[in-house]
């Protein structure tokens, strides 16, 4: 009887054997998926596109048109982010492959990202690096600065795993919490939640709002949700804060508002453009943290890809729908 052919899968993460290896290592923990699969480290792009061809499923964080098109076999991508915005390009989105991502591994990490942010506002360390630099001992000016976390009411937009994360790990410093998603039905009540809003009640949301923490995925519906009319109706007391993706903020009207003092300041992980220029004024605003997109790095990456990867392969070898599934109509 002739052996049944291995399932090919294309995986481009990384060109470091060690990482792939990590990798390799948490998709086979058994013996039935070392005996289906064939896992096909991709060593550089011109390699890619040299197994593609072959390959039936595609690890990967970005893909280009053209490889695509020469990938006859293809019937999976799972991305190795949360975002997919990389791969939707119009081939890919009119074609029958399924498209997964990695969503929930970046949930502890991001939402303490968030946290860390909202903790250098309200003890200071954002003026006390400032004054840093300037060697400049500014003790009673800081103080002045400073205020207690539960004092404030948090506004979460876009109420994921790293929503719900982030709502916890608030209650747990006493801070009241507000979260708005699309639908809300009738009486819902969400843990760690004091208050739930359903989209059209966004001004409201933001009028009342301490600190604003963007979590929401960039769709057509949310690219620059936060613009001018959104940030006048903010308090100049209130912090804007992205862990999202850059293009949910209009970034010349976040500075314009920065520089006048409309909000009190912004914490950002994301930009419009990456990596952000030079020329932008964010870097001089003594209002602003800055972070290079580092929010949901974490040192076991590619062990955490592997374990979500490994889920959906079995699920794909039996049959079952795939967790994390794009929505190819609905843009998430």
């Amino acid at each position: 009887m002739r052996k049944k052919e291995k399932i090919k899968v294309a995986v481009a993460l990384t060109e470091r054997e060690k990482d792939f290896e990590t990798f390799r290592q948490e998709v086979f923990t058994t013996k039935r998926l070392k005996n289906k699969v064939d896992l096909v480290c991709s060593r550089s792009k011109d390699h890619l596109a040299r197994i593609i061809p072959q390959s039936e499923i595609l690890v990967c964080f970005s893909l280009d048109p053209k490889t695509f098109r020469s990938a006859k076999r293809l019937k999976w991508i799972h991305a190795a982010f949360v975002g997919v915005n990389n791969l939707l390009f119009p081939e890919l989105l009119k074609s029958k492959v399924l498209l997964t991502s990695s969503r929930g591994m970046h949930g502890d990490t991001v939402s303490d990202h968030a946290m860390a942010m909202i903790l250098a506002f309200a003890k200071g360390l954002v003026p006390s690096w400032s004054c840093k630099r300037k060697k400049k001992w500014c003790q009673m000016e800081v103080m002045r600065q400073r205020f207690e976390p539960q004092e404030k009411l948090l506004g979460i937009v876009g109420f994921g795993t790293i929503g719900a994360l982030l709502a916890r790990k608030a209650k747990a410093f006493g801070m009241k919490v507000m979260a708005t998603k699309n639908r809300v039905k009738r009486g819902e009540r969400v843990k760690h939640v004091d208050k739930l809003l359903p989209r059209d009640r966004f001004r409201e949301f933001l009028c009342t709002a301490d600190f604003v923490v963007l979590t929401v995925p960039l769709t057509k519906e949310t690219h620059h949700m936060i613009g001018r009319r959104e940030l006048a109706c903010m308090k100049e007391s209130a912090i804007l804060i992205n862990v999202a993706r850059g293009g949910v903020i209009d970034e010349k009207a976040l500075v314009d508002a920065l520089v006048k003092k409309k909000i009190a300041g912004a914490g950002l992980d994301v930009f419009e453009k990456e990596p952000l220029s030079p020329d932008s004024k964010l870097w001089d605003l003594e209002n602003v943290i800055l972070t290079p997109h580092i929010a949901g790095s974490r040192r076991d990456y590619f062990k955490k890809v592997g374990e979500i990867f490994r889920i959906n392969l079995n699920r794909y070898l039996n049959k079952k729908p795939l967790l994390n599934l794009f929505d190819k109509k609905l843009g998430y």
